[in-house]
């Protein structure tokens, strides 16, 4: 099942079962890039994170919608996207908004 799910997404794999010690295997349903976690990855690889999740299911429901990224100074590079992407962005002592 995990195989199947994570072949399906470009840069997230979820972990779904959590091997014990006594060959036990409990349900954990982790998201989860390059093996990191993604409650520790940091905001710009949870926001490509997101994205890539974002791809599967407009392209599952073959739907986009546009999508709003706050704090878009802190990441330098998103994977792409059919969606319309809409920055939130603090620049200097102002806050703006670029339409991409």
């Amino acid at each position: 099942i995990e195989s199947r799910v994570n072949s399906i997404f470009q840069f997230v794999k979820f972990k779904l079962f959590d091997s014990k010690l006594n060959g036990e295997e409990k349900e954990c349903r982790e998201a989860t890039v390059d093996g990191v976690p993604f409650r520790i990855l940091n905001t710009a690889m949870r926001v490509n994170a997101g994205l890539d999740i974002i791809n599967v299911l407009s392209k599952h429901f073959d739907r986009t919608l546009p999508i709003f990224i706050d704090n878009r100074e802190s990441i330098s590079e998103l994977i792409t996207t059919e969606s319309q992407i809409i920055n939130l962005e603090k620049i200097k002592s102002q806050t703006t908004l670029k339409v991409a």
